[in-house]
Order: C-alpha cells, then structure tokens, then sequence
C-alpha cells in the first residue's frame, strides 16, 4: 500500500504559493458543488458502463432502418467516446483518480455531445427531416442530470436544452416540424430536467446523511479508544483541529480537510487491541511490549478494512508511524511512499505528543516542540509538511487552537460539579 485513496493522491507533495493553493482549492470546491462526490467504485462502474454503451450505438445507429441524417458522426463520436474511457479507465481503475475522472468525464462528454448534436441538427435540417431523434435529448437530461449535484444537474440541462434550442434555430426552415414544436419540447425538456434536478437533491441528501453517520461512527470509535487513556480525548480532538488547519493551509478543499481530520481521531483506534498493562505503563517498554504496541497500526488498518468510507482513516491508522528516511513501521515505508494524510497526521500527532503531559514525561513548551519538529523533518516527519505547520505556527493558528482547546477543557471539567 503505497498511494493514496481518491482525491487525495493529486495533493502528494505540498508546496506552492498561497494564492496558488486557495486558487486550486476554490476551484476544486466550485467543481464538487457542481459535478458532486466522486468515489473509485462509482467511476468505476462509470468508465464499465461507458464500455458497453457506446458499441451498443454504434450498432443501433448503422441499421438500415434506423439510421437518420448524420448518422456517420455519431458513430465516430462513439468511437472518440471509447477512446477517451481507456483514459478515465487509467485513473480510476491504475491511478484511483477519481475526482478527476469524473470532471475530465463531464468536460469530454459535453464537448462532444453539443459538438455531435449540432452537425446531426444540422444534417437532419438539410434534409428536412422529421426523425423523433429528439427524443434522445430526453435520455441524456435524465440520465446525465440524477447523477450530478443539483447545481450541477440545472446547468446540465439548461445546456442542453440551449443546444437543442440552437440547432433547431440554426438549421431548420421556420415552417419546419422541428421549428414549430421547439415550445412545447424545451418545456418538455424542463420537466424532465426538475425531475432530474430533484432526483439529484435526494441523492445529494443522502450522501450527506451518511456522511454524517460516517462521522458519528468515527467519534464513538474515537470514544472507544478515550475510555482506555483518560488522556485520548483531548489529544484527539486537538490533532483533529492541527491536521484540518494544516490540510486547509496545504490547499485542500474544506470537504477534504474535513476527511483528514475526521480520520485523524482514529489514528490510535488499533490501541483498543492493547492490553492495559502495556498501554498504561508508566515506564519504558520491553522488546515484547513494544513490538505488541507497534501491531497497534495493524489492528486499526484491519479494523477499518472493510469499509470503503473510511478509506482515508485506514492508511492512517496504519502509516501515521512510518518515517520519512524509512526507519518506521509498520511497513517501512519512506517519503512519497507513505499516505500523505498519515504524514500530516503524524506531524500534528507527534506535536501533541510533546505538548501534553505522559505518565512517563512533563509537557514541553510549544515553542520547543516546534524546534523539535524542525529537528525531526527530514528523518521521521516530512519536511515539506512541517514547514507548513512551523508556518501555522508562526500565524498564530496552532497557538488558538490549544488555547480554545483549553477552554474546553476547564469548562467540560466545570460542568460535572455545576450539575
């Protein structure tokens, strides 16, 4: 296991200008609000279903008594169609890109849909023809819109209907069957297109809500992992914060940040497989227990394993040990190799580690923890990523978060004694 799920892997060296990194995020962001969610399976089945159509319209469209002025160019617009998918096939299927699959998908698909539609428009308006070809227009508002987010879904349409709208304009007489029914299709075409729109709305919703309960599931198994260390809560959520300010100031989207810092409560989750008095124990470990508390990023990945949304909080739970120069665990992984999630949650971890008190040490300051950073970058914590936390720092951001974590703290402690 050596890339990284999803999206996530276009994001594997940080670096870059600020404006840059908000640049890429917001469009990111503007892409997502209006193309939606993507995840591999998905695509997958996407760049699959794609295999299968487009021969199938090949063969429709050559029977004698199917085909309909301008016929030739769907056929090589098919042929274009498959070309492209052995790409989409490369990133989702060899690369897992599939975030960019989708997008390339849409922008593609687009583009050779309006361009097919109006040299057919126009081929069928020379001849005078009165195919029902329009229908098809209906086929691809359906079954291009549900699939998008609702954003997404109302552009899709209003495109296509202003393509059909242009054709007809463009390339048939006025007295023409085509010419006298525009109305009435394009508001066919709108109906078709609200219900599209709505059937996205649900399943925009149920993304979300499953989301949420992806969530909910994080945080109890991040409570399970607090009950056995009275010290876990507090280090969770403060790495929760450290890793969502670090992937935000990386130039993640705020959904993907989001992610990593949803994945970052479960990065001990493999502790619960621990004994107590191996976990507890307030000095240093034999040979035996420490091999026992490494397996701990073993039993997290296995743990998580089966579950495609916790994909991002699996290579965490198993790579947040391994070092820069190769020297970590569990699989010995160095630089680029290791998720990069895992390294930014390990610096955010490692830097917890030193600000809070231990059964066997004291809480260093967090300036010196920061120089403690930059000694290590370069040998265990990824250089790059703790350049941008020592930048964090020095903008106050780190700073406010242990302060308002603090906060929390004393007034979670005060309410037990107020009730």
């Amino acid at each position: 296991m050596t890339g990284i799920p999803g999206r996530l892997r276009v994001h594997n060296r940080p670096g870059g200008d600020g404006w840059r990194r908000r640049a890429v995020r917001r469009l990111g962001e503007v892409a997502e609000a209006a193309i939606g969610p993507a995840e591999v399976a998905q695509q997958q089945q996407d760049v699959l279903r794609r295999a299968a159509i487009a021969p199938i319209m090949i063969g429709v469209v050559t029977i004698d008594h199917l085909r309909f002025p301008g016929w030739q160019v769907v056929v090589v617009a098919c042929l274009v169609a498959i070309a492209y998918d052995l790409l989409l096939a490369y990133l989702v299927f060899a690369k897992k890109q599939a975030f960019a699959a989708r997008v390339l998908a849409f922008v593609l698909d687009g583009a050779l849909l309006s361009g097919a539609s109006l040299f057919v428009l126009r081929a069928m308006g020379e001849a005078n023809s009165t195919s029902d070809l329009w229908l098809a227009f209906v086929v691809f508002v359906v079954s291009g819109g549900f699939a998008l987010a609702p954003v997404g879904s109302l552009i899709y349409t209003t495109l296509t209907m202003g393509f059909f709208a242009l054709g007809t304009l463009l390339y048939f007489s006025p007295d023409s069957q085509y010419h006298d029914q525009l109305p009435i299709r394009l508001v066919f075409f709108a109906m078709f297109g609200l219900i599209s729109m709505a059937m996205a709305q649900e399943l925009e919703k149920r993304r979300a809500k499953l989301g949420q309960q992806n969530r909910q599931t994080m945080a109890m198994l991040a409570t399970l992992v607090e009950a056995r260390d009275t010290d876990a809560g507090a280090h969770l959520h403060r790495i929760q914060h450290f890793s969502q300010a670090l992937a935000l100031h990386l130039g993640f989207s705020h959904k993907e940040a989001q992610d990593i810092a949803d994945a970052s409560l479960l990065h001990d989750i493999g502790k619960a497989n621990v004994p107590d008095a191996i976990l507890k124990k307030p000095g240093p470990l034999n040979p035996d227990e420490w091999r026992t508390m490494q397996r701990h990023t073993l039993w997290g990945d296995a743990l998580l394993t089966d579950h495609h949304d916790f994909q991002t909080a699996r290579w965490v739970a198993r790579s947040h040990h391994e070092h820069w120069d190769g020297s970590g665990y569990p699989d010995g992984l160095a630089g680029d190799h290791i998720p990069l999630p895992a390294r930014m949650v390990a610096v955010a971890d490692v830097f917890d580690a030193l600000i809070s008190h231990r059964p066997y040490k004291q809480p260093w300051p967090p300036h010196a923890a920061i120089l403690e950073l930059q000694r290590m970058a370069g040998s265990h914590l990824d250089p790059a990523i703790v350049g941008a936390f020592v930048e964090l720092w020095e903008q106050g951001v780190i700073a406010a978060v242990i302060e308002d974590m603090r906060v929390e703290e004393v007034v979670e402690q005060a309410l037990p004694r107020a009730a």
